[in-house]
């Protein structure tokens, strides 16, 4: 049994990890029916997508029968297509989806690292990595090259993959230690779509870690380490989805999903300030809804 004093030193121990690492895995953070009411949600918009284009007639089959990892993979490599975009924004908004986002044991790993006065700043993705796809093979960044200002404070992504991620079907790496050497500069580099730093984070000598992580493990990492997506190298989707967090009453000013942004986790309650409805109606009067896909 887990007494309070052993839980304070393990938490302890964590802190310390992040702090020193810059990110930090939680085995087994989820179970899958935590997980469940998203690739359900998920899984619908394959279905709606694949019987709009098997009446269309540009496929032959809708390719029920197939499992969550293939099903979307096999709709487009019969029509000769790709993903459009580097992850599904509009598409996957859903009651599902926030309360992945608001749910005990995200937020828990959360406020380990930044208290209890907790904002999701708004931005959110669910991230089907296809076979053999350069579009969603990011190259090492910091996720503050992305977001104007916010490199002086905290934000934190959570990534939860939605299937067991392996090197082969492209797994996150990270440079340890690296965020704390501060934002560095970046620019555009032709046939990229993403900006990349203008110095080579890496060199013959430096330590990567390839994270390979199962279904339900959480990955939590600062704005500022380095990171970066493998391709994907195997037969079937990568599927993850990702949101960030900072603490409450940070400046989320210049961030495109402001709008959307809402208190999480309150150290007065151990209710979420932000009821789904609430969240709903900042959505519907957003610029989100049919923004991006």
């Amino acid at each position: 049994m887990q007494t309070n004093s052993d839980f304070s030193m393990e938490a302890c121990k964590l802190r310390q990890k992040f702090a020193k690492q810059g990110y930090l895995v939680v085995k087994a953070a989820l179970h899958g029916e935590d997980l469940a009411p998203l690739i359900a949600v998920i899984s619908k918009v394959v279905d709606t997508r694949a019987h709009e284009l098997y009446k269309a007639r540009t496929i032959s089959d809708v390719y029920e029968g197939m499992p969550f990892e293939r099903r979307w993979h096999a709709i487009l490599h019969e029509c000769s297509r790709e993903n459009e975009v580097f992850g599904w924004h509009t598409l996957v908004f859903s009651e599902a989806l926030f309360n992945l986002i608001t749910h005990p044991k995200v937020l828990n790993v959360v406020e380990l690292l930044i208290g209890s006065e907790i904002q999701f700043n708004g931005d959110f993705w669910v991230r089907p990595k296809l076979p053999n796809e350069k579009l969603t093979t990011l190259p090492w960044h910091q996720d503050s090259a992305y977001m104007p200002h916010t490199e002086h404070d905290t934000h934190l992504t959570v990534w939860l993959p939605l299937v067991d991620v392996k090197a082969a079907n492209g797994a996150l790496q990270f440079l340890p230690g690296s965020h704390t050497a501060g934002l560095q500069t970046y620019h555009r580099v032709e046939g990229e779509a993403f900006a990349v730093p203008v110095l080579p984070p890496t060199s013959s000598d430096t330590d990567i870690d390839t994270l390979e992580m199962k279904k339900g493990d959480l990955l939590i990492f600062n704005n500022l380490v380095f990171h970066r997506s493998l391709l994907n190298c195997s037969d079937t989707i990568r599927w993850s989805v990702d949101c960030r967090y900072s603490q409450t009453g940070t400046s989320l000013a210049e961030l495109w999903h402001e709008t959307i942004a809402c208190p999480v986790r309150a150290s007065h309650s151990s209710e979420c300030p932000t009821p789904w409805h609430t969240w709903l109606a900042q959505w519907e009067a957003s610029p989100h809804k049919g923004r991006f896909v």
